[in-house]
């Protein structure tokens, strides 16, 4: 029988991964951002408005005072979030895997080795497509949903990743 190895590793023997190595998304996906957030409040404030004309005279005016400071704070929080988070989103592909960052408030690290990688899709929506940007989707074994999305790379950065991954899951199967 071999002989068998569990070894302690202790946490200042651990690899460290350094924020300033991580890949930067598009700056252009940040536009895409700050136009979904106009978009959402344009139709938050479409249907406040409606809700006035239609309910005329009868709106007390501390509810219009409470529903727009709601909009405003949603809008100014919308804007900080994106400003100050879209630093903080990066990708990174090492030896063995594939790694996302993101968080402004709450920090989140997503690694996915190579050879748990199931398929990978590269996908584009109407804004992105506009900017020439698209998203990366990696799944792996079980669920349908993705394991890790890495949106706002630039097309061809994207299909180039995507055949990469591609050519890492054909050499583990």
């Amino acid at each position: 029988m071999e002989n068998f190895s569990n070894s302690i590793l202790l946490p200042k023997n651990l690899p460290v991964v350094k924020p300033e190595t991580f890949n930067t998304l598009d700056k252009k996906y940040r536009t895409i951002l700050y136009i979904r957030i106009a978009i959402v409040l344009l139709i938050l404030i479409g249907a406040f408005t409606l809700f006035l004309i239609i309910s005329e005279e009868n709106t007390p005016l501390i509810f219009k005072i409470i529903v727009s400071s709601i909009i405003l704070i949603t809008a100014v929080y919308s804007i900080i979030i994106t400003v100050f988070g879209f630093p903080k989103k990066g990708y990174l592909v090492r030896e063995k895997d594939i790694s996302f960052q993101k968080g402004l408030i709450t920090y989140q690290l997503i690694s996915v080795p190579f050879n748990r990688i199931q398929h990978v899709e590269v996908n584009q929506g109407i804004l992105a497509k506009m900017f020439k940007l698209s998203s990366v989707k990696i799944f792996t074994a079980g669920g349908n949903a993705s394991d890790l999305s890495i949106l706002g790379l630039p097309t061809e950065v994207a299909q180039n990743l995507k055949a990469f991954l591609s050519e890492k899951i054909s050499e583990h199967e």
